[in-house]
């Protein structure tokens, strides 16, 4: 075995637009891994207000994931792509009206920065995008991790407890557990009982030595932290707003990958940029491995939503009880998780809140429910 060297580790106007949902699943999804925030504020919501206010509901949600990739991405086809710095978007005057009504000096390169953010498409590249954390085998896993905001002792607990073939899957839980340490290091330890900290099962979790062996409590509790913070994001320690949980749980799972080596040549070079049998467009059929740090946050989602699915395709049918216990538990989790980076389904709980609170009547608002349904039909049972 070879391991990775370093890895060890549109039209302006078309802009966003879907759907109101009926499902749960829509309802609980948006703010956290969809909502991109300048000192506290909601930009796509605020944006797609403006919209509404001008276009009215039915040309305001017409806005497809492909054409928004098109109008910020320098090549949408490309893991690694480089963003616009300036889309034809931020021209418009729906654009200019948000960025106008930020608090402070907020400028429209600030908006932009957490929009891109938000929407996964920042990249990893160690001393480029991130500075990597320590407490890992090199800057590639350091820099994957830190995006990701996990430490290395549960980074590497949580893969001690599930193991390489279960890893991709076990990431949910490393967030998990990150989660809940960031909300007993900032909550005062009189108050954990009353907004919900449960601190024993923290030292239950890296206590354990086996994934399989927590109680169904345990594992329940940590899925709803993370169910939790697809609606929530909150800000870290260090003052800065978290990646969007989906892609947190993606670059953990990455650099789990990453970590485990590969038999042939690492997919990344020294400086962090995709090795040449590496550099092509990620498309359907080219299933070489990605350089994860060099690719955006989007690219190494899609790549995680794949490895999960050949993860629980590949386990052994009696693959031990225990562990199909634990991955159960966020099953569901991971089917939100897979939607997240949908620009459709952003738009599905905006039109929603727009007629919760009004301003669209339901048959408006269900003007932007059709491709959202569509989506709905395509979540894994």
């Amino acid at each position: 075995m070879v391991n990775n060297g370093q890895s060890h580790t549109g039209s302006p106007t078309a802009w966003w637009g879907t759907r109101r949902s009926a499902a749960l699943i829509f309802l609980i999804l948006p703010a956290c891994a969809l909502a991109s925030v300048v000192d506290g504020i909601d930009l796509l919501s605020r944006l797609q207000h403006e919209r509404v206010a001008r276009l009215g509901a039915e040309d305001a949600f017409t806005t497809t994931n492909a054409a928004v990739m098109h109008q910020m991405l320098v090549d949408p086809a490309s893991p690694y792509s480089a963003t616009v710095d300036r889309p034809a978007f931020t021209n418009d005057l729906d654009w200019l009206e948000v960025v106008a009504g930020l608090p402070g000096n907020a400028s429209s390169e600030d908006a932009l920065a957490a929009l891109y953010r938000d929407l996964g498409l920042g990249r990893a590249r160690p001393g480029i995008d991130v500075t990597p954390s320590t407490g890992f085998r090199d800057a590639f896993l350091g820099a994957n991790a830190a995006k990701a905001s996990v430490d290395a002792d549960i980074f590497w607990h949580t893969l001690d407890m599930a193991g390489y073939r279960h890893s991709a899957r076990a990431a949910t839980y490393a967030v998990a557990i990150q989660i809940l340490r960031w909300q007993m290091a900032t909550t005062a330890p009189e108050r954990w009982a009353a907004v919900g900290i449960d601190a024993g099962v923290f030292k239950r979790f890296m206590a354990t030595q086996h994934l399989g062996d927590l109680a169904d409590y345990d594992l329940e509790y940590l899925g709803t932290l993370v169910q939790h913070r697809l609606i929530h994001r909150e800000v870290a320690a260090s003052g800065v707003r978290e990646l969007p949980v989906a892609f947190r749980v993606a670059r953990v799972a990455a650099a789990y990958r990453d970590a485990q080596g590969y038999f042939v040549a690492p997919p990344c070079r020294s400086d962090a940029s995709p090795a040449p049998r590496n550099a092509g467009t990620g498309t359907d059929g080219d299933d070489r491995p990605l350089c994860f740090v060099a690719a955006t946050d989007r690219a190494v989602h899609r790549w995680y939503r794949d490895e999960v699915r050949r993860e629980a395709a590949s386990a052994p049918q009696r693959e031990h009880s225990s562990l199909q216990r634990a991955f159960a538990f966020i099953g569901a989790i991971l089917a939100l998780v897979d939607l997240a980076p949908l620009v459709e389904v952003m738009e599905a709980v905006t039109a929603d809140e727009l007629a919760t609170a009004e301003i669209l009547t339901p048959a408006e608002a269900e003007v932007a429910s059709e491709r959202a349904d569509v989506l709905s039909c395509a979540i894994p049972e």
